[in-house]
């Protein structure tokens, strides 16, 4: 894209480009220039010809499966078998029998009911011939095996699915939510300012609201795996894949981990299956989710209303009364309607993300039958590509990680968590930045929660996560500098205005009031000594900073060393319970 931007500088007039006040109007511009829109066909996304089914991959992973198993190497034998599923075509004889050999695997794992549903669908594929026939016999020999052996199934890892699951829905039940805004819980509310804009802010509290109370419950309107991740985990729910995956009749690169997660993502898949959409980074990738999600049958509907928005003068900075109507999380308008600060960017950056907004745009366009409308139509088209140019600016200041926590046992210092993905959520946009954050966020799947990482006292406390940039961990130019360079704002929490040490620097123990516990420190040197972390560890350190916050109230300077290590023992143990992978190193 870069390329093109360079040779489309030759071709467009950047002054009349500079001109163009609104996302709107940027989009009509470049698409009324021929020579443009010529040089920007050669460079759409075009059908995909990547990540195809391949019948002779498939017998070439199938036949490595099938060594392991004759070796009973049954754990190998499994992961070569889905990958031969993988890439068997559609309704082919080399699907049938990676299912049939697959469900022989499953079987000898003791994975009763996989190994059964295997079966059935290795049954669904055969022919009527001969050696079909005997086939059949065998997979229902396998079968009434299969159903014989019941008793002794082994647990799955959907049933660690269903007990997070589980447990997630119990967390919504013990909240209350707030009416206005129903991803906050009652003791959070969003005000707004000229000079804070939306804004999260305590509310409701009657006593000391303790660190670990949940603040927030959202999913993801959209989100995304990173290509690293496109095999490793559910492209719908985002999570690790586990014994079996499922994969998309018409491509190699979506994997599932169940039937009902390839039926939802069939939605947006549909499309996106058909373009070469490894050539887009993550926010490219999210801006164009957002619209295949979305759908065009509710953007058609809405038009004329986010035409509207779009041709606003994007240097007006307007305040809307946002409590006139419920703030939905799965309201396309609230994700379009989010920061974009167009504003403050250079007229290169915005000519930049014009010219990636026609290519997706179009390529969508004249590649899948998203829109035939848009086909047929240019005042469609420059509509749904200036959609995606307001996605492409406001994304990147509001879009969030989704990580995965790696747990490293005989090494637990070394734990981390690593990226997997991004998503865009309506609510956790709204909260503002501060390098010494009271908020802690962490990901079940593509659901966030957010819980407080440090106690608050009163009313109308702003709620502050944290964008990457923690004063602990680095120098307040570097914080600057990153923050101003992707997000537009000065930082101006307190860790930066007093101009806090990092971590080497900061005091012993708590602060000026030191609090020790023996509880904390028996659990803190079993998390250091790489003891598994148990409940009653999260509790004791969540109970720990808790009795910190509440004897140091009045002190509101910089804590030490052994309150900071609380707070990241909580962390860590937070990640640990939830969207994790634990490593025997």
């Amino acid at each position: 894209m870069q390329s093109l931007a360079n040779l489309a500088s030759n071709i467009i007039d950047r002054e009349a480009f500079a001109s163009c006040t609104n996302d709107f109007s940027r989009i009509s511009y470049l698409l009324s220039c021929s020579e443009f829109v010529s040089l920007l066909q050669k460079s759409l996304l075009d059908e995909q010809t990547t990540y195809l089914k391949c019948s002779k991959t498939s017998t070439e992973y199938r036949e490595k499966g099938n060594e392991a198993y004759a070796s009973h190497n049954n754990n190998l034998a499994l992961t070569f078998y889905n990958q031969a599923i993988r890439y068997a075509p559609s309704y082919s004889r080399e699907l049938s029998l990676a299912y049939g050999n697959r469900s022989a695997t499953l079987f000898n794992l003791k994975y009763y009911y996989l190994a059964s549903q295997d079966v059935h669908r290795g049954l669904n594929l055969l022919s009527l011939n001969e050696e079909d026939d005997k086939r059949r016999e065998r997979l229902e020999q396998r079968l009434q095996q299969c159903l014989k052996n019941k008793s002794e199934e082994i647990q799955t890892n959907d049933n660690e699915n269903n007990r997070v699951e589980n447990e997630l829905e119990q967390l919504k039940s013990n909240q209350t939510f707030n009416v206005n805004y129903p991803s906050l819980t009652t003791y959070a509310d969003i005000h707004t300012s000229l000079d804070r804009g939306r804004h999260v802010v305590s509310a409701n509290i009657s006593s000391l609201l303790k660190s670990g109370t949940i603040i927030l419950i959202e999913q993801a309107y959209a989100s995304v795996l990173l290509p690293s991740a496109w095999l490793t985990h559910c492209h719908t729910c985002l999570r690790r894949l586990h014994l079996i995956l499922f994969s998309c009749s018409q491509c190699t690169r979506a994997v599932y981990c169940s039937l009902d997660c390839l039926q939802q993502s069939i939605v947006w898949h549909a499309f996106e299956c058909r373009l070469t959409i490894d050539r887009l980074d993550k926010m490219q990738l999210l801006a164009l989710r957002l619209i295949t999600k979305t759908g065009w049958q509710y953007l058609y509907k809405n038009k004329l209303e986010f035409e509207n928005y779009l041709k606003q003068n994007s240097t007006e900075y307007q305040i809307e009364n946002h409590k006139q109507k419920i703030y939905e999380w799965n309201n396309y308008e609230n994700i379009l309607k989010l920061e974009t600060n167009s504003h403050k960017r250079t007229i290169d950056d915005l000519f930049q993300r014009s010219i990636q907004a026609c290519i997706i745009g179009l390529s969508l366009i004249n590649n899948t039958s998203f829109s035939r409308d848009a086909y047929e139509k240019i005042d469609y088209q420059i509509y749904i590509c200036s959609l995606i140019l307001s996605h492409l600016q406001s994304l990147p200041c509001n879009a969030h990680e989704i990580s995965e926590f790696i747990y490293h046992r005989l090494s637990p210092l070394s734990s981390s968590c690593i990226e997997i993905g991004a998503g865009i959520y309506a609510t956790l946009s709204l909260f503002n930045h501060s390098c010494n954050p009271n908020v802690i966020r962490n990901f079940i799947g593509k659901t966030v929660i957010v819980r407080l990482l440090s106690s608050i006292s009163s009313n109308n406390i702003e709620l502050l996560d944290n964008y990457g940039c923690l004063s602990a961990t680095m120098d307040k130019n570097e914080r600057q500098k990153k923050l101003d360079e992707q997000y537009h704002f000065e930082c101006q929490c307190q860790p930066c205005i007093e101009q806090w040490p990092n971590y080497d620097q900061l005091p012993e123990g708590t602060g000026e009031k030191n609090i020790t516990s023996k509880k904390f420190d028996e659990a803190f040197k079993r998390l250091i000594d790489g003891e598994r972390p148990s409940i009653n560890d999260l509790n004791i350190f969540e109970e720990f900073i808790a009795q910190c916050d509440e004897q140091m109230q009045e002190n509101k300077n910089v804590k030490g060393k052994v309150y900071n290590n609380a707070q990241e023992a909580y962390k860590q143990c937070l990640n640990f319970f939830y969207h994790s992978i634990h490593i025997e190193d």
